[in-house]
C-alpha cells in the first residue's frame, strides 16, 4: 500500500473501512481454497499492528471474510491515515488468503494498486502474514485489542457514534462529521466538499457499522458519487479518547477514509 510499494503507509484495520465490492452486511457465503471447502468467518475479528515498513495498521476481517485495512502513522494517540486496502478473502484451518485493492495517498499523490494477501490467523487473537503488490511484498503482524478498548463480539450501538467528530480524510484534508441518533450523517471538509451518509449496525451482531456516503459536487474528489464500506469506533489507550475510523470505496478506483477523534 503506497506508491508502488505495499503498505508504504500502513495502519490497524479496524477498519478499516471501505468496501471493495459494495457494502458488506456480514452474511456468510461458502468459499473454496486449496481444494478444501472453507468456512467463512473463521478469521473474523479486529487486528491492530505494524508492518515491516514501520507503518501502523488497523484491520478487520468480517464474517463473510471480506477485509478492510486502514494504514498510516501514529503520533501520540493521533492516527494519520494515508491509505486503505480492502478485498474479498477466504479463511480455512488457520490460513487466510485474499485479493485486494489498495487506495493510497501516501507520498502526496493518489494511486490504486491491486495485489494479494497471505496470512495465518488465530481467530480473534492474531493475524500475521504478507501483502504483495507490483512484485513488492511487506509483512505484517497484528493482534486483537483487549475488550476494555474494543470488543468485536459486542453489538454495535449507534449511541456510541452519534454526535460530532473532527478528523481528517485520507489525503490529509481536515473534515468534520455529525451523526444523529438514527445514524444519519452530514459532513464537510476544509476544501468545502460536503457529503451526507448513513451508518447502521451490522446485522451480524458484531461490533462494526455498515456505512454509505454520498458526496456533493465540486470540489469533492468524487463529485455526486456514492461509496459504501464500514466504520468502527473504539477507545484509545488513554482510556478517554474515542476513535472513529470509516472507510468507503466505489468499485476499484475510489477509496476514502475518515479518521476522527473526540
Amino acid at each position: 500500500m503506497g506508491k508502488g510499494k505495499v503498505l508504504a503507509g500502513g495502519s490497524l484495520l479496524l477498519l478499516a473501512a471501505i468496501a471493495l465490492v459494495g457494502c458488506s452486511n456480514g452474511n456468510s457465503a461458502n468459499n473454496s481454497g486449496n481444494g478444501n471447502t472453507a468456512t467463512p468467518g473463521q478469521a473474523q475479528g479486529v487486528y491492530a499492528g505494524t508492518t515491516s515498513t514501520g507503518l501502523t495498521f488497523n484491520g478487520i476481517v468480517l464474517p463473510n471474510d471480506m477485509f478492510y485495512a486502514i494504514y498510516g502513522n501514529m503520533s501520540g494517540n493521533t492516527f494519520y491515515v494515508c491509505g486503505m486496502a480492502t478485498g474479498q478473502g477466504t479463511s480455512n484451518n488457520g490460513k487466510y488468503t485474499a485479493t485486494e485493492n489498495d487506495f493510497t495517498y501516501c507520498g502526496g499523490s493518489y494511486n490504486v494498486y491491486s495485489g494479494s494477501v497471505n496470512a495465518t490467523y488465530t481467530a480473534s487473537s492474531s493475524l500475521n502474514g504478507s501483502m504483495s503488490e507490483n512484485s513488492n511484498s511487506v509483512t505484517f503482524t497484528g493482534t486483537a485489542p483487549t475488550n476494555s478498548f474494543y470488543n468485536y463480539n459486542a453489538d454495535a450501538s449507534l449511541s456510541s457514534i452519534s454526535g460530532s467528530w473532527s478528523g481528517s480524510l485520507t489525503d490529509g484534508e481536515a473534515a468534520s462529521v455529525s451523526i444523529d441518533s438514527l445514524g444519519n450523517a452530514t459532513g464537510i471538509s476544509s476544501s468545502g466538499c460536503s457529503f451526507t451518509g448513513t451508518a447502521s449496525p451490522s446485522s451480524s451482531n458484531k461490533n462494526f457499522f455498515n456505512v454509505s456516503l454520498t458526496f456533493g459536487g465540486s470540489p469533492c474528489v468524487a463529485p455526486n458519487q456514492t461509496a459504501t464500506g464500514i466504520g468502527v469506533n473504539y477507545l484509545l489507550s488513554d482510556g478517554v479518547t474515542n476513535q472513529l475510523l470509516a472507510g468507503v470505496s466505489s468499485g476499484n478506483s475510489l477509496g476514502i477514509v475518515f479518521a476522527a477523534e473526540r
